[in-house]
């Protein structure tokens, strides 16, 4: 795009807007360099990553220098740089490691920001060196080498001397008259005294100059020279140290230089794309859609405020070429800018002001607006104009925006509406989206009829003769120059004179135009209301179809689960069925071939191979029994009941025999519960224990336990605990006595 383009469009000024939000120099630079982008894979990718930027991008930068010379001449070889210099070097790497920190939890993910993200590197070697030799106040520290350190150490030994040597001068007795002050000076790197000028000979040394108002001479006194010449020495070595430290600290830097550059390219990079999010939500603004048409819904100006300006709707789809009329102050140009300036800020990846917005990508967009009226080239305002859009005629296509504003004006109303009406053919002959506005009524005549061309016209309160700053589309507007004229204080007798000049058949003409614009308001509002009814009809209709959907999915839901259900009754009721046949063969199959066995419960002393034990769970045609040390499920058919008691097993003797009086069983699983409870009861028995407590919990253990004891000859009777005893986690069992 021609640069001037830009500046009528008020690009420059866009460019101001997004610099206010950068914190570098380097930023600012990047942002000057901004234009709109030709290449559209380039520009997809830019607006790719500028999409992510708003939607993720939460972070703030603080200011930060332009270190990029700082970066070349630390490639210098044996260059040494400032103290200066290397410390704004460190804030930035600092500031890198800080970005880079904050965005590590998104790096995993593979998109265009975490590129700029990535390319931001980390440098703590190189922060360590230059941390270890220079503090924040800019003084490169003892500890930055040996050789530093010693001549350092040496500096102050003299100086000590110095300074003591002077002491005792300033307390000699004559010292209130001999000097002005009692204090030591520094002039030239040398410590010196001051002299009252007056009593400049009572102090043997060298002058190194006065004071302003002569009343005082320092004096450096014989005793020091010496001093002093050795510590300026040793100064210039601490420089020559100094400067031996900072060059080793550039040759670090110089080493690193072209991953902190690109580095600091990509901090600048995400500099730019924070201040570009700060000013898309103050413009409340948006990445606008690529498409073949152009759509602008309540887009409003980028450069007027965002309170007062008014949003309008600027669609161009079925057609490429708008023509748009109506009077002055009515809002023409600023529709003709908007569209410019969007169209340019999408080319440049910027986000633009509109609710919703669709624009074609454009390889050029060229504009004529304003007053060309060139004094230098000896050029009236109409020559000027034509001179300006010869330039861009041969770049029109397909592809290209021409933006002319007043088409037709600054000559001859029939010549220049002639030639307007030339060019807006050659246009449509190359395809080009064309906006123009016109006041020219055969141009205006020219769009109702073409079919390539829409007329619009920006709105009018007729009443109060103040524009409404909207677009009608499919109309022309008149100019009003008359209606505004009068408006704003011409005489009437000479409107009166105005109107009997105008052209025969003009009165009628708009006349006719009024009533085509009435006829075609009337036709517009009853397309509108079919319009909403339509769309109520068809609201209702999709409502009404999700219902019906809504409704056959919860059919079907039931229909589901009702044959779930019954298939799950089906099997259950088969495999119940399978078990009771399969139990009743077994019950046929075991009255026949052996006894039945007598009727056994838990508790009864039983006899199983010939060993005596006890039954502590009946399950079906199972008993979980104790013999001795063991225990184990055995078919209850293979077992009998007996009144021999099982004896105790050494084991179990041992381990009951110092009974305590309270027996816990948490943690056992039942059957382990119940046989420690039943030796324990059989012990307590033969011990002559009348109770004792057991610790059960409120478990399933509880029920089993208590069942046991229901069903245990020897337990007179149980009960819960009392609360002190222990609450209902417990229980409290009395033993019969023999």
């Amino acid at each position: 795009m021609r640069e001037k383009d830009l500046e009528k469009l008020g690009f420059f000024q866009i460019l101001e807007r997004l610099k206010s939000g950068a914190n570098c120099p380097a930023t600012k630079e990047l942002i000057d360099l901004i234009r709109p982008i030709q290449d559209l894979e380039a520009l997809e990718r830019e607006r790719k990553l500028l999409t992510e930027a708003l939607e993720r991008l939460d972070m703030s930068l603080h200011p930060f220098e332009d270190i990029r010379d700082i970066i070349k001449r630390s490639q210098i070889k044996d260059h040494a740089l400032s103290v200066e210099e290397i410390l704004k070097l460190l804030q930035v790497i600092r500031l890198m490691k800080d970005v880079r920190r904050k965005a590590f939890e998104s790096l995993k993910e593979d998109s265009e920001l975490n590129q700029v993200f990535r390319s931001i590197l980390t440098f703590q070697n190189l922060e360590n060196q230059i941390e270890a030799s220079i503090d924040p106040r800019g003084f490169v520290k003892d500890s930055a080498s040996e050789e530093l350190r010693r001549v350092r150490q040496s500096i102050r030994a003299v100086e000590k001397e110095v300074l003591k040597r002077i002491d005792q001068i300033l307390s000699r007795p004559d010292a209130e008259k001999v000097f002005s002050d009692r204090f030591v000076a520094f002039r030239s790197g040398r410590y010196v005294l001051p002299v009252k000028t007056s009593e400049l000979k009572k102090v043997i040394g060298v002058v190194h100059g006065t004071s302003s108002s002569g009343f005082t001479t320092f004096v450096e006194p014989q005793s020091v020279i010496e001093l002093n010449n050795e510590i300026v020495s040793l100064r210039e070595q601490e420089e020559e140290q100094i400067k031996k430290v900072l060059r080793g600290i550039t040759a670090s830097i110089g080493e690193n230089s072209k991953k902190i550059e690109e580095s600091f390219r990509a901090l600048v990079k995400l500099d730019y794309l924070i201040a570009v999010k700060s000013f898309s939500k103050d413009l409340d603004a948006k990445i606008a859609n690529f498409g073949s048409f152009i759509e602008l819904i309540s887009v409003r100006h980028p450069l007027l405020p965002k309170d007062t300006a008014v949003p309008i709707d600027i669609i161009l789809k079925d057609k490429k070429g708008l023509i748009i009329t109506g009077p002055n102050t009515g809002g023409k140009t600023v529709s003709l800018k908007t569209l410019g300036l969007c169209s340019v800020m999408n080319q440049c990846a910027l986000p633009i002001p509109a609710k919703s917005a669709t624009l074609p990508f454009f390889k050029g967009i060229y504009v004529d607006i304003g007053d060309e009226q060139s004094i230098e080239q000896s050029l009236s305002t109409f020559s000027a104009h034509i001179k300006n859009i010869c330039e861009f005629l041969p770049e029109a296509d397909s592809d290209t925006l021409v933006l002319i504003d007043e088409l037709g004006s600054g000559t001859d109303p029939f010549e220049g509406s002639a030639l307007g009406i030339a060019l807006l053919e050659y246009f449509k002959s190359r395809n080009a989206f064309c906006v123009i506005t016109t006041h020219q009524s055969p141009i205006k005549l020219f769009a109702l009829g073409s079919n390539y061309y829409m007329p619009a016209s920006t709105l009018f309160d007729l009443e109060t003769l103040k524009p409404l700053y909207q677009l009608a589309y499919g109309i022309v507007g008149e100019s009003m120059a008359l209606k505004v004229a009068e408006n704003l204080g011409l005489p009437k007798d000479i409107l009166l004179i105005a109107n009997r000049y105008l052209p025969e058949g003009f009165v009628d003409y708009h006349k006719a135009r009024e009533e085509l614009q009435k006829t075609l308001e009337e036709m517009k509002a009853e397309l509108e209301e079919k319009i909403a009814t339509q769309q109520r009809l068809n609201q209702e209709l999709e409502k009404t179809i999700e219902e019906l959907k809504e409704q056959k999915r919860r059919e079907i839901q039931e229909a589901i689960s009702d044959l779930s259900r019954r298939f799950e009754e089906f099997i259950s009721k088969a495999e119940s069925k399978k078990v009771q046949d399969i139990t009743r063969l077994k019950q046929e199959f075991y009255s026949q071939v052996i006894p039945p066995p007598e009727n056994i419960k838990v508790g009864d002393i039983v006899e199983f191979r010939g060993a005596k034990g006890k039954v502590i769970e009946i399950q079906g045609q199972r008993a979980f029994i104790t013999l001795g040390n063991t225990r184990a499920w055995v078919p209850i058919y293979e077992i009998k009941k007996t009144d021999i008691k099982p004896a105790l097993t050494r084991e179990d003797v041992n381990v009951y025999r110092n009974l305590p009086q309270e027996l816990s069983l948490i943690g056992l699983s039942v059957q382990e519960a119940l046989v420690k409870l039943e030796l324990y009861i059989q012990e307590a028995n033969s011990l002559g224990i009348k109770s004792f407590k057991i610790i059960h919990g409120h478990s399933g253990l509880k029920r089993a336990i208590q069942e046991f004891l229901s069903n245990c000859e020897l337990v007179l009777f149980h009960r819960e605990g009392y609360p002190h005893e222990g609450g209902p986690g417990t229980s409290v069992v009395y033993l019969k006595r023999d």
